[in-house]
């Protein structure tokens, strides 16, 4: 247990089944992502920009999917939510493999993107179930470290079956993912939860996972302000956030004009800092109050925008050194902040209210991922420092929401103590 406390890991005892099972999933998914755009294309024979208008139209239907499925998991619980975004993966990425005409794609893409919506909710509401006290950063921090690694090691084994089989090996890429899934949805339906040991005048674990019966909507929900504060600045992190995924390529080939292997180099520094780095630093933050936290996180997004911004196009081996040096402080602010958010999330939230609460996260998430490509692109085409400048903007004001919110939250949401 020593060395477990010490990796700031949490008590997985009786809950083993459910990490498995996200391990799975998260190898299917790295099968397929890095191949997401380039799978339609290449295996389907439809234009790129067809494949584009494909994406958007289906991030745009699934902006209510994160909403909806915080009323069924707080109506049926998280478990059965989570059962049911798996299933309907396995039914979309079975069906990519029969069919190449852009309308059906589009409701598969669809149909994807709201399991995917339905699935992180659901997540983080059963974590916040099977978790012992105190532990809830702990599982989040576990849990998107295992996602990370799990997505890598599927990266890989999805290139080389690309590499070998091009265009079979996509389709093996496809039907491997949709069984994920099924085994994902297996591991989670079948779990049954375990009486497991508890520190001396902890809380009870509730024997199932069906949620509290007690009435209650979104308009309780939307009438908590610091809430509202809250969801405010997950928006301005999840723009952090995807400035990796969707920013940072196009700024270091186009904007700057370095080579292209730059950015692989730099994704691989954040997911093995992600990989071994995440549970220790929420272990070693997890006595903090967490929006001051939070604060660090977006100070640190912001020193590493500017670092980003100051890149010198000109001097490849000092751009590759700022540039790195810049990835190493985004890694850190999104280390702290990403487990910290969903913990201060789920503190907030009263039970039979937690899956409303996750809904309207995953729903700021969704309203990011829209909104990233088109701004970020946009901005960059203006000039190349103006996206970090903005993002910049963005960060000052989540330090000042926080700041507001260390003053009017109890101390039992902002730091939750760890027993012994």
């Amino acid at each position: 247990m020593a060395v477990i406390d010490t990796l700031g890991l949490p008590n997985t005892k009786g809950r083993r089944p459910l990490i498995v099972a996200q391990v799975v999933d998260a190898l299917g998914t790295g099968l397929f992502l890095p191949f997401a755009v380039v799978y339609f294309h290449a295996a389907k024979g439809i234009p790129l920009t067809t494949v584009g208008l494909m994406l958007s139209a289906g991030a745009l239907l699934s902006l209510p999917a994160g909403p909806l499925g915080g009323r069924l998991i707080d109506r049926i619980g998280p478990r059965g939510v989570l059962v049911a975004s798996n299933l309907i993966r396995v039914l979309t990425f079975t069906a990519y493999v029969f069919t190449d005409t852009p309308w059906q794609l589009v409701v598969l893409v669809t149909a994807t993107l709201w399991g995917d919506s339905l699935f992180r909710p659901a997540v983080f509401a059963l974590v916040a179930q099977v978790a012992e006290d105190g532990q809830r950063a702990r599982w989040y921090a576990m849990d998107r470290s295992l996602r990370n690694a799990g997505i890598g090691a599927g990266g890989l084994v999805g290139s080389t079956l690309v590499g070998w089989g091009g265009t079979s090996g996509y389709t093996a890429v496809v039907a491997l993912n949709a069984v994920s899934f099924l085994l994902a949805a297996g591991l989670v339906a079948t779990w049954r939860r375990t009486a497991v040991p508890r520190p001396v005048g902890a809380a009870p674990v509730p024997a199932g996972d069906a949620p509290e019966v007690r009435r209650g909507g979104y308009r309780e929900v939307l009438a908590d302000r610091a809430f509202l504060g809250v969801l405010a600045t997950v928006w301005v992190f999840a723009l952090c956030d995807l400035a990796l995924t969707v920013l940072l390529s196009a700024y270091v080939i186009e904007a700057r004009g370095l080579p292209a292997w730059q950015p692989g180099m730099l994704f691989a520094i954040n997911t093995v800092m992600v990989v071994l780095a995440q549970t220790a630093l929420a272990k070693a933050v997890e006595r903090y109050r967490r929006p001051g936290v939070l604060q660090v996180a977006a100070v640190l997004w912001m020193v590493s925008f500017v670092l980003f911004a100051l890149v010198p196009g000109e001097h490849v081996g000092l751009a590759f050194g700022g540039l790195v040096l810049g990835m190493v402080v985004f890694t850190v602010a999104e280390l702290l902040q990403a487990p910290t958010s969903s913990a201060l999330i789920v503190g907030m939230a009263a039970g039979h209210l937690r899956g409303r609460y996750l809904g309207l996260e995953e729903l700021m998430w969704s309203l990011a991922r829209v909104l990233a490509p088109t701004v970020f692109t946009w901005l960059l085409a203006r000039g190349a420092g103006l996206p970090w400048l903005a993002l910049c903007l963005c960060c000052l004001v989540a330090v000042v929401v926080l700041h507001r919110l260390h003053r009017v939250l109890p101390t039992h949401i902002q730091r939750e103590t760890v027993d012994a």
